[in-house]
């Protein structure tokens, strides 16, 4: 168990919501016990085509940038280009296969006409350590082809190549996985196979003998730590963004509880923590998702709803401060309340009931907190979008683990 050390710490929030005292669990620095590291193992890359040769221990990128990591993801439905003083790393979405039903064809990104992938590679004028990555994948029926991908050798190559062309294409800086999730078909899609854990690995080797050691390459992790053989997918990992939210949701949970609820039984950050260290990730390579927006419930019975299943935070103001939401006065009034055990906010209507759990600056900067003093390789969030224009998440992020306004030295 991790051992756990209690501070303190006295947070106010804004004008509108009184001051409460969060009590939040930091354990103390892990030792140094060589378990693993962000930067990277060495293995022997002395051939000509920048391919590795195979060790026990892996091989890995020898450059991942700036840490601890505070990393953004950034789709193509946002239209603005990213505040990078607040960010060590960018994973631009989406890219996904040409054709999802084979798993063939190469991988295509949509960019945001706005916020194009040259645009935001070219900010590394303001942040020079700043990595762009390519994220690949999704939810649902947006990891389909994977499965099918794995599955043949001849598909396997032809990925890996894609990828790489991407990303000497764009300058970027590596890849992030998003296969949600091999075995698994995620949101009743199809396409998943019981060889998919293990033809993962085969994935990665490629994908790592492709790239060399001069690219990134992630994963992003169920919060449950199923479906992948990490002591295998660690020797190509360079480190795993492990998805902490979605756990729960009103009226029943907490989307991202830092602890064990004392009003519900999912899961938390610390039971999450627990399963990629027994399943075989070190944390200090774990990168801990942080959302910025919450979850009501999905299926409201009818007359009961006040908000759709996902709420982004830059709709918070109107609903704490205007009692407004998406234009329209709420259904009915609702209160902000604060679970201590978990450190969340949640908000419930007149007869108590929680009718959304979300994350504000308090709970996002003690949880940058939490990662940072228990030794993880950093944080990362869900997603750019969904801040307020003032980046109020996204500060309490950095303060939290930077315990400064920028993660510019």
């Amino acid at each position: 168990m991790i051992k756990k050390l209690f501070i303190f710490t006295l947070l106010a929030l804004c004008a509108c919501t009184a001051p409460t005292v969060s009590n939040i669990v930091i354990p103390p620095p892990p030792p140094d016990d060589g378990s693993g590291g962000g930067s990277g193992d060495s293995g022997d890359f002395s051939d000509p085509g920048g391919s590795g040769t195979d060790t026990d221990e892996g091989v890995h990128c020898k450059d991942i940038g700036q840490t601890p990591i505070i990393l953004a993801y950034f789709t193509e439905y946002t239209e603005v280009l990213p505040e990078v003083s607040l960010l060590t790393h960018i994973n631009y979405a989406h890219g996904r296969f040409a054709n999802p039903s084979t798993g063939d064809g190469g991988i295509v990104i949509t960019e945001s006409k706005k916020a194009p992938i040259k645009d935001v590679v070219a900010l590394k004028s303001v942040n020079p350590k700043l990595k762009v990555c390519l994220m690949v994948g999704g939810w649902g029926g947006h990891a389909d082809g994977f499965s099918m991908m794995a599955r043949d050798a001849a598909k396997r190559t032809a990925f890996c190549q894609s990828v790489k062309s991407l990303l000497d294409k764009h300058k970027l800086d590596g890849v992030d996985i998003d296969w949600e999730y091999p075995t698994q078909s995620a949101d009743n899609e199809t396409g998943a196979d019981p060889s998919d854990t293990q033809n993962f690995n085969l994935v990665l080797k490629e994908l790592r003998e492709t790239l060399g050691q001069d690219k990134i390459i992630s994963f992003a992790s169920s919060s449950s730590a199923r479906y992948v053989d990490w002591p295998n997918a660690m020797k190509y990992l360079d480190y795993v963004n492990v998805m902490t939210y979605d756990m729960g949701a009103a009226p029943n949970g907490h989307n991202s509880p830092l602890h064990k609820s004392g009003k519900f039984s999912h899961r938390s950050w610390d039971e999450s923590i627990e399963a990629h260290i027994s399943g075989g990730v070190p944390k200090d390579r774990m990168v801990m998702g942080v959302p910025f927006y919450g979850k009501a419930e999905k299926n409201p019975a009818e007359g009961t709803k006040i908000f759709d299943y996902s709420v982004r935070y830059y709709e918070m103001p109107d609903i704490l401060n205007k009692g407004i939401y998406k234009g329209k006065p709420l259904a009915r009034k609702v209160t902000r309340r604060w679970e201590p055990t978990s450190m969340v906010p949640y908000l419930v209507d007149e007869d108590g009931l929680n009718v959304l759990s979300y994350d504000d600056p308090e709970s996002v900067e003690l949880k940058g907190k939490y990662a940072k003093a228990n030794g993880h390789l950093g944080a990362m969030f869900w997603e750019y979008r969904c801040d307020t224009d003032d980046h109020a998440l996204l500060k309490a992020l950095v303060k939290g683990i930077y315990n400064k306004e920028s993660v510019l030295e």
